[in-house]
């Protein structure tokens, strides 16, 4: 899948001038400068790790305050409502033992996500009721829960909302309604997750809220929230999560050191929590019972903590295994169908699978397609239910706002959405989401890599990205910095790992030598041959290898050197104008045939030891050379060459069928326009002997 670079452009003499002044390295000045900070001002401000803001200029913080106060002195019976992600446990995990410290007689409720789904419901607050709960608070969920927090009131239990999601018109009426996004809410920062909202309520709890390590002790789990939520690691969330990461390394919380399996000291990073932690955690709520990822994070007792890290870690295990199982389920339908694979929006389904990872595997095709996509589970009481996941710029809470007619319910924000559709519905509801797309978006967003910055390797040592370390910790809003090397000559690929399931690319860049780690990436499946010019797109990582520099190049994408991109993404989207039977004119219809020569080039250049990936037709475009063949005339090409039976697929690359005589490829359906250019000429033969 093809990806259009953005290399960011700065002002490279201020960039200097910053680093002098305020005595960083010209690298982590270019940087700043790349994402938009242009003053010492800025760069202290991103850099910042001071105090968080006054928790009471958020909206009904008092109220929220004083409830609670009342709940304290009155021994009332409280019950924290969560949810069942990382960011709705650890804010319930955060606040539970907040109120147990204090000798409350508390609670927590974590709704089930398949059978209850998210937020209050009523039979959920039925049930607190018959326990006799006085005050219920919610974390992570409330703002939008007008109907149930009313219900909750006539049943005699009062609510306070502590939420971070976009809140409806009517607010819910509840005692206090705690949300940045609340348009009379005052407090500078918005962008804190649920997690980050408790701790300013724990904040303004403790009458020290300017003390910041009067919550320290918190801080650990407001991390992982706020990691796990993807919220942008600027502002407040950065010194959130700089405070949690220096709160881990005390050990305090037995159950998280265990699911991140710390060592007494060690210090553990952002990327730690995202790969490690919050996977763990969000696996119980996907695939069991997510109370238990609660009491993991509120245990005191070291064999206890490590009998439930050990259940989240079988989960999380799981729940790889299925995910993995529908993911290739799901991208083998799609390829099986050009009505899938060529759709502007992917809406692809299967009997009952796990609705706890239709989202993540619908992330996956979303990375494997590049365009947006539904992954939806039949079920037995008639109704397909799931998850889509979209790309920058095509707002998926406007398609599916717009089938809101075929939906029984649905929600979501412009990058991703929940539906349940009637069986019946299902194929309709595809048909109107295209048809949306293209009457939006006539020409489709396709995934975009920022880059900040060019690179020369040779300039770069440990030192180098040691300098760099101010930015951590690194996220959503404040990427891992990626870098571009441009024009590498690819000299060896080399394996790596046991099953060689990862590779090291060496290479050359102005005389110098140049290694660079491809995870997940085979030898056998990278399609670029020695001697070929690459552009790469890499992040650095330190190491402690006993030999060699300190530090890795890690590959994220690689593409031809001077290759023209929006040629490529333009030849791609006609050609599936084209394989979607959309009308093209003469001229589109002439710019997606090969020539005689053309098909004659390509079917040689197939007929050289491979493998020729079928994923990765840059790879072609790159030996092909200078021949007018661009990538929608390539993926023409290639059709006409399988359905002629000169190549076939085996696996994932092309082989070549030798042929003992001339093949006449104008007699391919697949050719463009094939029936509607009677009378014309074009007679396109290719000698195979």
């Amino acid at each position: 899948m093809i990806k259009r670079w953005q290399l960011a452009s700065f002002d490279r003499q201020l960039a200097l001038e910053l680093a002098q002044e305020i005595g960083i390295s010209p690298l982590l000045a270019a940087l700043l400068c790349a994402r938009g900070c242009t003053t010492s001002q800025d760069i202290h401000d991103t850099l910042d790790d001071g105090a968080l803001a006054d928790p009471f200029l958020m909206k009904d913080m008092d109220k929220a305050v004083q409830r609670l106060q009342q709940a304290m002195d009155e021994r009332e019976r409280v019950v924290i409502y969560g949810d069942y992600d990382a960011d709705g446990v650890t804010s319930t995990a955060m606040l539970y033992t907040f109120l147990a410290d204090k000798g409350m007689p508390v609670s927590f409720y974590i709704p089930q996500r398949l059978g209850e789904g998210y937020g209050l419901n009523k039979a959920a607050l039925d049930t607190l009721s018959r326990e006799g709960t006085d005050l219920i608070i919610t974390v992570d969920n409330g703002v939008s829960a007008v109907e149930e927090i009313a219900y909750a009131n006539s049943l005699g239990m009062d609510v306070v909302v502590t939420d971070h999601h976009q809140p409806q018109e009517t607010l819910p009426q509840a005692v206090a309604v705690v949300d940045p996004h609340r348009a009379d809410d005052e407090s500078p920062y918005k962008d804190l997750c649920g997690a980050g909202v408790t701790l300013k309520l724990l904040m303004a709890l403790t009458d020290g809220w300017s003390q910041f390590y009067r919550v320290a002790p918190y801080c650990d789990l407001a991390a992982v929230g706020t990691v796990g939520d993807s919220v942008p690691l600027t502002g407040e969330n950065r010194r959130i999560v700089l405070r949690g990461l220096q709160q881990m390394t005390v050990m305090s919380r037995p159950g998280l050191s265990e699911i991140l399996e710390l060592g007494r000291g060690e210090r553990p990073d952002s990327a730690k929590l995202a790969f490690t932690a919050v996977p763990c955690i969000n696996a119980t709520g996907r695939m069991g019972s997510p109370d238990r990822a609660v009491r993991l994070l509120t245990h005191q007792y070291n064999e206890q903590a490590q009998i439930l890290a050990r259940e989240l870690k079988a989960d999380n295990a799981r729940r790889k295994e299925v995910e993995r199982d529908i993911f290739q389920a799901a991208a083998e339908k799609v390829e099986a169908s050009p009505a899938l694979r060529y759709a502007r929006v992917i809406v692809v389904e299967g009997e009952d699978w796990h609705l706890g990872v239709v989202g993540i595997v619908a992330a996956k095709l979303v990375e494997r397609f590049g365009k947006p996509c539904f992954v939806l589970s039949s079920l037995e009481d008639g109704t397909c239910r799931g998850s889509g996941r979209s790309v920058e710029g095509f707002d998926m809470f406007q398609a599916v706002h717009g089938c809101r007619e075929l939906l029984v319910r649905y929600g979501g924000h412009p990058m991703a959405a929940g539906l349940t559709v009637k069986q019946e519905d299902l194929d309709l509801l595809r048909e109107k989401l295209n048809d949306m797309a293209r009457e939006l978006y006539p020409v489709m967003p396709v995934p975009t890599l920022e880059l900040d910055c060019a690179l020369k390797p040779g300039a770069v040592t440990a030192k180098t990205i040691q300098e760099l370390q101010p930015l951590e910790p690194c996220g959503m809003g404040n990427p891992q910095p990626l870098f571009a090397i441009m024009g590498a000559t690819l000299r060896g690929v080399q394996p790596l790992g046991s099953n060689h399931a990862h590779c090291r690319l060496l290479c050359e860049v102005d005389g110098s030598p140049l290694e660079c780690v491809y995870f997940r990436m085979s030898p056998r499946d990278f399609p670029y041959r020695p001697g070929t010019m690459l552009d790469l797109a890499v992040n650095t990582q330190l190491n402690s290898y006993p030999r060699g520099k300190g530090f890795d190049f890690l590959i994220r994408d690689v593409k031809p050197s001077a290759l023209d991109v929006e040629a490529v993404i333009a030849g791609e989207a006609l050609y599936e104008k084209h394989r979607r039977a959309e009308p093209l004119s003469e001229e589109e219809l002439e710019s997606l045939t090969p020539s005689r020569e053309q098909f004659g080039q390509l079917y040689r250049l197939l007929s050289k030891p491979g493998p020729w990936p079928v994923s990765e037709p840059l790879a072609l475009l790159a030996q092909l050379g200078d021949c007018g063949m661009d990538c929608g005339k390539l993926l023409v090409g290639l059709d006409v060459l399988e359905e002629r039976g000169l190549i076939f697929r085996e696996g994932a690359t092309w082989q070549v069928l030798p042929h003992p005589q001339k093949v006449d490829l104008n007699a391919s359906p697949c050719i463009p326009g094939q029936g509607r250019r009677e009378g014309e000429s074009h007679e396109i033969w290719t000698q195979t002997e």
